[in-house]
């Protein structure tokens, strides 16, 4: 071997050790990047991960994102099939002529300006005969309708409101378990060994129906948000089925259990219940003297044994001393001042019963003069009980309505129209608000950036044009402000009722 010149091995060796650098450099980069990516990729799934509503670690109340969520809740059970008659207005109509979606979006906007945070509605309309029914036969489904509730739960999602969802219903309305019933006894074969149909909650094949269209639903994805029904976090729960009323306890308790169960099978992030009216039955005899009447003991109620099933997370009850009393079974009269001591003593019961869950007032009503002095009794008596560390979680009351919805019930408020009652809603919905915004400070006066990230953090959540008039700062940071930031498009936001503005 011929030796090589100093200069070469030097020139060789630089070569080398540059290459070295070079090498030690892409490797460095190729580190900082890879970590630059599991920072996003972390960041990015904690901005993503849901918050579902959950039981409070205390058992006594609801809790999003580990602090205290109070219900300030109503009902409006015809918004999905009014969504679903979305044809534009025609042309030379009325100013008060609305299609279906500008009805819906009236009710959130003003529910969201009042402080609402849970809308309980239907899922279901059940049979062709029906005004845009879902589900037109057993296991067939309308995918116009199925369309209208996945843009109602992305409108509330957009005024920060979450929904509780009812299945089914006990009543010959919107289907319900006349139509299942009706639909088993069209399919009964004599031969099968199977016995008649005569009660849905008895029924094999009513069963299986209902079984069949739960699956379908929690496992729908929504066309807008591209999430499947079980993973929405903006669904506060379901109900079973709306006030269920069988020919014994034993039939109706054995139904829940098992369709309890099963719903848990396929979703175990949403909270569940009943749906009940919630008279007390065998299993507390003590408190049945707060029925409303005898009547209720041939319906298989048990307030206390049927909540009691595992797979329920929280227990409900219903309150219309007006239908129970003056227009009801037992034949009796009820003024103002007896509807507000029955309903005192309803509740109380309720409250005070052995079953360690939040309760849900889920259903109240009043018709006529008195209806605010009534409300108000009502809202102070959840609420108070919440306060006191009871197991009040909430009251959704019974039902907000658009100007130009027919009051079918005499029981629809009429928010722009009734000042009265629309100030008592406001009023209501800032003290909760008030409340869980305190929860969420640790009931300190926080300043600076630690008051920036926490008021951001409540953004999130309830960010509504309500918290922000009321709750929030004036000016919040732009990263708090939703997708209603401005009704005025000066402000650089979308209008409330603007469809095409993106989710938060």
């Amino acid at each position: 071997h011929t030796l090589q010149p100093r200069e070469e091995v030097e020139r060789r060796q630089r070569r080398m050790a540059a290459m070295m650098r070079a090498r030690s450099q892409r490797r460095r980069h190729a580190l900082l990047a890879a970590s630059v990516a599991l920072l996003a990729l972390a960041s990015f799934a904690r901005a993503e991960r849901r918050h579902f509503v959950r039981i409070a670690e205390d058992g006594t109340s609801f809790a999003l994102d580990d602090t205290d969520f109070y219900v300030h809740g109503f009902n409006q059970v015809q918004l999905m099939s009014h969504a679903a008659d979305d044809a534009p207005a025609p042309q030379n109509a009325s100013s008060s002529h609305q299609n279906g979606r500008a009805k819906v979006l009236e009710v959130l906007g003003d529910a969201e300006m009042h402080g609402f945070n849970v809308l309980r509605t239907w899922a279901f309309n059940d049979g062709v005969g029906m005004w845009n029914a879902l589900q037109v036969y057993p296991g067939i489904y309308d995918e116009k309708v199925f369309r209208a509730l996945d843009w109602l739960l992305w409108q509330c999602r957009r005024h920060k409101i979450r929904v509780l969802l009812a299945l089914a219903n006990s009543w010959s309305e919107y289907g319900g378990a006349e139509q299942y019933l009706e639909w088993a006894r069209s399919r009964h074969d004599n031969s099968s060994g199977e016995p008649y149909p005569t009660s849905f909650y008895s029924s094999l094949a009513c069963r299986e129906m209902y079984k069949r269209f739960v699956r379908k639903l929690l496992t729908r994805r929504n066309v807008y948000t591209g999430v499947e029904y079980r993973e929405d976090d903006y669904i506060f729960g379901f109900d079973l089925i709306n006030e269920p009323r069988a020919p014994t306890a034993g039939e109706l308790h054995s139904w829940t259990r098992e369709m309890a169960d099963f719903f848990k099978s396929i979703d175990g992030n949403h909270l569940l219940t009943s749906g009940s009216e919630g008279f007390f039955g065998p299993s507390t005899p003590s408190l049945k003297k707060f029925n409303p009447g005898d009547w209720t003991s041939t319906h298989g109620n048990d307030f206390y044994r049927n909540h009691a099933i595992s797979s329920l997370d929280f227990a409900v009850f219903h309150v219309y001393p007006d239908t129970w009393f003056n227009e009801g079974e037992g034949g009796e009269t009820c003024d103002l001042d007896c509807a507000i001591a029955f309903t005192q003593d309803n509740i109380r019961a309720h409250l005070t019963s052995p079953l360690p869950k939040p309760v849900v007032l889920e259903e109240v009503g009043k018709k006529g003069e008195g209806r605010d002095r009534y409300l108000e009794e009502v809202f102070r008596a959840m609420h108070d009980s919440h306060m006191d560390g009871g197991y009040g979680a909430g009251t959704i009351v019974w039902q907000l309505s658009p100007s130009n919805f027919s009051d079918v019930d005499s029981f629809s408020i009429y928010l722009p129209e009734h000042q009265s009652t629309s100030s008592l809603m406001r009023e209501v919905g800032v003290r909760v608000a008030s409340r869980i915004a305190s929860a969420y400070h640790g009931g300190l006066s926080l300043a600076g950036w630690v008051s920036h990230i926490t008021n951001a953090k409540i953004g999130r959540f309830f960010g509504n044009r309500f918290w922000r008039k009321h709750i929030l700062p004036a000016k919040p940071a732009a990263a708090e402000v939703s997708s209603f930031a401005a009704s005025d498009p000066s402000a650089g936001g979308p209008k409330v009722n603007d469809t095409s503005a993106p989710l938060p």
